[in-house]
């Protein structure tokens, strides 16, 4: 009798769709936590997960799967990430040797990263079955490397999971939002709304300004982050800023000839980041995921970013963008406080991406 049970359990087993999640850095881990759950819930396929180590730190990585309850890895690759394009070579040729090794039936990718574009390739490569999550954002400027990454993984993908009903025009109008393009909301919503913020979690400031700086065409140009840092100096004065510092950010600000005058912490954990920004007055970030979080904390944000990627926000009034540029920073900052915005509109869906998305997904398996 034991026999046979075991038999049907592992005839079962092999035939569970396989599914590999391809992630490396902290918003994909976020994203993941919840798609992951959703998926495992179903019952309906076995789920694979692959950590390239674009970022590898306990800080930026380890943190982020102890909190959010997520598997190890099952395959951890150790790439050198000090040179993006060495990194995305690395990753890709490894992926695919992975993919040639491992037939999968689903490859999912998500966002813009250098990991999302090496995986994109590979898959392409392999001949296997791309997801891309997060698909149809645009800025337009093909100078900016995630714009070039999100382009790539659109085009080699076969299904597309779409954010807001603006990203899937945008996929329609480039001829790629076909019968695998859907609006399924945003799986950064799905986390907030339900994974606890640190309660533990107390302010040093009555009142201060969340700040994050990590974009690659900020920090690698030396003008660019002295133009950043002097605007949050004057900022500082009126409104502490409170900075997390990425570490990639913070071995550039040793070499700078304008010094950080204002607070900076350590990285933050998933629930600690919440309540940091549930607790803030204001936002300055150039990061397109905390933008989005900030207009799910109903915090007024300015988005360091010439082109932002999520005009969405502002089209609500909820949010101001502008260049890397003293000046420019501290009177968009001004007017940020006068915004009226409307934080009514389900932009990014309504809470529930996870389960959309796991159902197309197990619908096209």
């Amino acid at each position: 009798m034991a026999f046979l049970l075991l038999t049907r359990f592992c005839y079962y087993i092999c035939r569970l769709k396989k599914i590999i999640h391809i992630v490396g850095n902290r918003p994909q881990f976020i994203k993941l936590a919840v798609l992951y759950k959703a998926i495992a819930e179903s019952g309906m396929a076995r789920q694979f997960i692959l950590h390239t180590g674009q970022h590898s730190s306990h800080e930026m990585s380890g943190i982020f799967f102890d909190q959010l309850a997520l598997p190890a890895p099952d395959i951890r690759l150790q790439i050198d990430n000090t040179d993006p394009d060495l990194f995305i070579a690395a990753a890709t040729r490894q992926i695919r040797d992975h993919l040639f090794a491992n037939n999968y039936n689903a490859v999912l990718i998500y966002g813009d990263t250098n990991t999302t574009y090496a995986a994109a390739i590979a898959a392409a490569r392999s001949g296997q079955t791309l997801h891309h999550i997060e698909a149809g954002v645009r800025n337009g400027d093909l100078r900016v490397p995630e714009e070039l990454n999100r382009v790539i993984a659109d085009r080699l993908s076969s299904y597309h999971y779409c954010c807001t009903q603006y990203n899937l025009d945008t996929l329609k109008s480039e001829g790629s939002g076909k019968a695998g393009s859907f609006f399924t909301g945003d799986l950064m919503l799905d986390a907030y709304l339900r994974l606890p913020e640190d309660a533990a979690f107390r302010p040093e400031f009555s009142s201060y300004i969340a700040c994050t700086i990590h974009r690659a065409e900020h920090i690698l140009i030396k003008e660019q982050l002295e133009a950043v840092i002097a605007a949050l100096n004057n900022i500082h004065k009126q409104i502490p800023v409170v900075m997390p510092l990425h570490p990639h950010t913070q071995k550039k600000l040793s070499g700078l000839s304008v010094k950080a005058a204002f607070r900076i912490i350590a990285p933050l954990g998933y629930s600690r980041m919440k309540a940091f920004l549930q607790h803030a007055a204001f936002i300055i970030t150039d990061s397109g995921g905390v933008s989005r979080e900030a207009y799910f904390a109903r915090k007024k944000a300015l988005v360091i970013m010439e082109r932002p990627v999520w005009p969405e926000i502002l089209t609500t009034g909820a949010g101001l963008a502008c260049p890397p540029d003293t000046r420019m920073i501290e009177d968009a900052f001004q007017q940020l406080q006068q915004l009226e915005p409307d934080f009514e509109k389900a932009v990014f869906g309504k809470g529930n991406a996870a389960s959309a998305i796991s159902r197309h997904i197990l619908n096209a398996l």
